[in-house]
């Protein structure tokens, strides 16, 4: 399901600029925490004059709360707005989390037939240390696969855990009632490659629902 994939992206790209995207994906993807000037533009990859007014801005909308600790000026994401929880889950689909694991795996694209993000991350119930668990279906070797996420790994800032299967491993665990497949198909999930259709042709479709 390619097209709903490239629509995620494209309506992240149509509500918020680049710069802005990125500092609301680390503010988003990790709202329990707080960063300064510096090391908010190092993870941007922005410059500080552009990231100081997206900072200002998103301040002034109630998004981001300033701190001031002695002689530091620190930032983090406001619990408080109205729209956290529709934010966060709307940044982890488009600018955060979803979007930056997409990316990673593009190169593999063609030799899968199914990912998905699971877990708390998925269900927007993620803290500082929580982990970005992530199921894919593929002609893939393991190997291959973590050395595509290692970016992802670096850029998100969280350890991501890959499990992979090809799909006649995938098909056989449903079919035997694998409990992990059968609990986390019973959960929120957020489709990287593929989706229910792709699920169901897997033979996932009355476990997906």
């Amino acid at each position: 399901m390619k097209g709903a994939n490239d629509s995620l992206n494209n309506l992240g790209a149509a509500l918020f600029g680049k710069t802005r995207r990125a500092v609301l994906a680390l503010f988003y993807g990790h709202p329990e925490q707080s960063f300064y000037l510096r090391e908010i533009a190092r993870a941007v990859g922005a410059g500080q004059g552009a990231v100081q007014r997206e900072l200002a801005q998103l301040t002034a909308a109630g998004l981001l709360v300033r701190l001031r600790r002695g002689s530091h000026v620190f930032y983090q994401a406001n619990p408080q707005t109205p729209i956290f929880s529709e934010l966060k889950s709307l940044i982890v689909k488009t600018a955060g989390a979803a979007d930056v694991l997409r990316e990673a795996l593009a190169e593999l694209a063609n030799d899968i037939s199914l990912a998905f993000l699971h877990g708390s991350l998925a269900r927007g119930t993620a803290i500082a240390s929580s982990d970005v668990d992530v199921v894919i279906v593929g002609d893939l070797d393991f190997g291959d696969v973590v050395t595509a996420l290692r970016p992802a790994q670096e850029r998100l800032q969280r350890e991501v855990n890959p499990t992979v299967y090809t799909p006649a491993e995938f098909r056989k665990k449903l079919q035997a009632g694998h409990h992990f497949l059968t609990t986390i198909l019973g959960t929120q999930r957020i489709f990287l490659v593929g989706g229910e259709r792709e699920l169901a042709e897997l033979g996932a479709k009355r476990l997906a629902h």
